[in-house]
């Protein structure tokens, strides 16, 4: 769903790959509320970045509006930023910038969905030391005007899965097995059949890759606006089953914005009102029986709407962290039930490491980085 979409155009580029590579030192910044300062550490960047894909506590990619790609690693407080512009060629016989609101990496390659007519699939390739290497292609196009591709998740190293808004009643659902080079589109049905239609005024939000989980098997999607439900695949995305949520809805920008799992039993869904960010009431459900029945938390109390929502990795589910604009970061100890303020910094997106010692943000105009040992943790 568009959250004030904005198509940029570049011209000239021609489908081709511009990179530069540069080392720089982030900044630290008193981002904290009480008297424990967090090192956030973070590098203003044009454009806005809603997604982000953390490889170890030192390296991550982003994915902006702008068609870039950007690798930061980090190394003894310094930076390395190797920034990849990405256009394709439009009918005019200039080139349009790709806007990026999924990424996922898989067999070698970094794959990316931009939102808008036509929605893309985008794929890069990486070399031996973790490069991409250029040109990126266009592994998949959607023509429909309807179009607006809204999240990607790898698997594995070669099943993937992307997920748009409603096309022909149904929430476009994409799968390739073969790394991300080839993609097919998963049919709509009836409910446990394929891809259930879609209720009335029923999309997703693109707010910060995170419509789609996964453990082992098993994929669960997420919708919002006008009803808002977790879909649940048991055989890696070729059929669905839809599950009513208990959050807000029926409104164009209400429902679930983001979705985790800690297990194949727990997860969480956050949301809310983007139209009325500081309500708090029904805008987050947890799950223990892996997406069978949801129950609303922390209701009425902590904070309101919030685009993305992380289980930190290790912490048997116990640990999470929630970003949004304008609402900061608070993190909460018990599973999700009560949370706690630790930044005014705002965000869209955010993934912790794999080993959980480091949580990546991106947000507008701004990428950023916090040690997890700052949260207490």
């Amino acid at each position: 769903m568009n959250l004030r979409f904005l198509k940029s155009r570049v011209f000239g580029l021609n489908g081709a790959l511009l990179a530069a590579a540069c080392a720089f030192s982030f900044g630290c910044a008193d981002t904290s509320i009480g008297t424990s300062p967090l090192r956030m550490l973070h590098l203003q960047e044009e454009g806005s970045w809603r997604a982000v894909e953390a490889l170890s506590a030192s390296e991550a990619w982003f994915a902006s509006s702008n068609g870039e790609w950007l690798r930061v690693t980090l190394e003894a407080g310094n930076a390395t930023r190797t920034a990849l512009r990405d256009a394709v060629p439009n009918p005019a016989d200039s080139s349009v910038g790709t806007h990026f609101r999924g990424l996922a990496l898989a067999d070698g390659g970094l794959i990316g969905t931009a939102v808008g007519s036509p929605a893309l699939i985008r794929r890069g390739a990486f070399d031996r030391d973790g490069s991409i290497t250029g040109p990126r292609t266009t592994v998949w196009q959607e023509n429909d005007s309807s179009a607006f591709m809204d999240a990607v998740i790898s698997l594995d190293d070669t099943t993937l899965i992307a997920m748009g808004d409603p096309i022909d009643g149904c929430l476009c659902v994409v799968r390739s097995v073969d790394g991300g080079r080839s993609w097919e589109k998963v049919s709509c049905g009836s409910n446990g059949q394929k891809v259930p239609q879609a209720k009335k005024g029923e999309a997703a939000f693109a707010a910060s890759n995170g419509n789609l989980s996964a453990v082992g098997d098993t994929v669960w999607m997420l919708s919002g606006g006008g009803a808002s439900r977790v879909y649940r695949s048991t055989d890696r995305g070729k059929n669905w089953m839809a599950t009513p949520l208990p959050l807000q809805q029926g409104g164009t920008m209400t429902g679930g914005f983001s979705m985790d799992f800690a297990d194949a039993s727990h997860g969480i869904v956050w949301g809310g009102n983007w139209e009325a960010k500081e309500d708090n009431t029904a805008r987050a459900a947890m799950t223990s029986d892996g997406g069978t029945t949801w129950t609303l938390v922390s209701d009425g109390q902590g904070p309101g709407y919030a685009s993305c929502v992380r289980y930190r990795p290790g912490s048997l589910g116990q640990q999470l962290a929630l970003v949004g604009t304008p609402g900061g970061i608070d993190v909460s100890d018990d599973g999700g039930h009560t949370w706690r303020h630790v930044s005014d910094s705002a965000f869209y997106a955010a993934r912790f490491s794999p080993d959980g010692a480091a949580l990546w943000v991106s947000g507008n105009g701004r990428i950023g980085y916090f040690p997890a040992s700052d949260f207490g943790w």
